[in-house]
């Protein structure tokens, strides 16, 4: 049976629509794909399950999103930059986790370890099932890219674009710093199984051409207090530009695991789709 769980220990999903495929590796472009769940019970929680363009299959989800058959949490995402951190809510075992992000990502923890992943387009068709006004949270392409003239006819001019950390080592090295020691003290008693971002999806308005604005160049990401993340990059065809939560349309985050002699963070465990 399918289910949705850490890397490390999986959980049996109650329903067998609620439980998504294994993820596959993606191109720069591809699409929202649809899960492997049986034609005849589709899920109680999708909003959209249609045949793209080009034979490529779509899936739009209430609580999550699917992307190259890997699920990724819509709960909350308008609350979470990469490298936030929050609570699962006491008591409960949703899939994906119900999660509130109370504190801020630490530039720290950014500098040095993020990169660009796939895109992947939003057709029009999709575009009312996120519920909110696209055009008012997407981060216009003009903002990102030196010399990018948009073509406001483009069919699908909407896009995803992940950003996510690029070593899960070398996180975990940083959270164990010192500097963040009364942190990890405060996330260990205090809060409820807490879990980290390691990815977000965020909302881009431009042209299919233009979404690898960034290939084979190198990220620079800085936390600011405002609740925005700063970027800006070498080798690349853009500019500096930031992005808020508003603009996380979906998210991965991890499990923290502490070491019970020390407080420190043990391992992070992924919360995916595993089949």
């Amino acid at each position: 049976a399918a289910v949705w769980a850490a890397a490390t220990g999986s959980e049996s999903c109650r329903d067998t629509e609620e439980c998504l495929g294994r993820p596959d590796v993606g191109g720069e472009l591809s699409s929202l794909l649809q899960s492997h769940a049986p034609r005849s019970q589709p899920s109680k929680q999708a909003l959209s399950s249609k045949v793209a363009s080009g034979g490529a299959i779509t899936e739009i989800q209430e609580n999550y999103i699917v992307v190259n058959g890997r699920g990724y949490s819509r709960y909350s995402a308008h609350s979470a930059l990469l490298g936030s951190y929050g609570s699962e809510f006491s008591l409960t075992a949703y899939i994906p986790p119900r999660l509130t992000f109370t504190e801020q990502p630490e530039t720290a923890w950014l500098e040095g370890n993020t990169l660009f992943g796939t895109s992947v387009w939003i057709q029009s068709s999709q575009e009312s099932l996120f519920d909110i006004d696209l055009s008012t949270n997407a981060i216009p392409a003009v903002e990102i890219e030196a010399g990018f003239n948009f073509n406001s006819s483009h069919d699908g001019k909407f896009y995803l674009k992940e950003i996510k950390f690029s070593s899960m080592f070398q996180l975990t090295q940083a959270l164990n710093a010192e500097t963040f020691e009364a942190m990890r003290k405060y996330m260990k008693e205090q809060m409820d199984r807490p879990r980290i971002v390691t990815g977000v999806w965020i909302l881009i308005e431009g042209d299919e051409e233009h979404s690898s604005f960034c290939a084979g160049g190198s990220l620079d990401l800085k936390a600011e207090k405002i609740g925005k993340i700063t970027v800006s990059g070498s080798g690349c065809r853009m500019s500096t530009w930031s992005f808020s939560p508003d603009s996380v349309m979906a998210y991965e985050s991890a499990k923290i695991k502490f070491n019970k002699d020390d407080g420190t963070v043990a391992s992070l465990e992924i919360d995916q789709a595993t089949r």
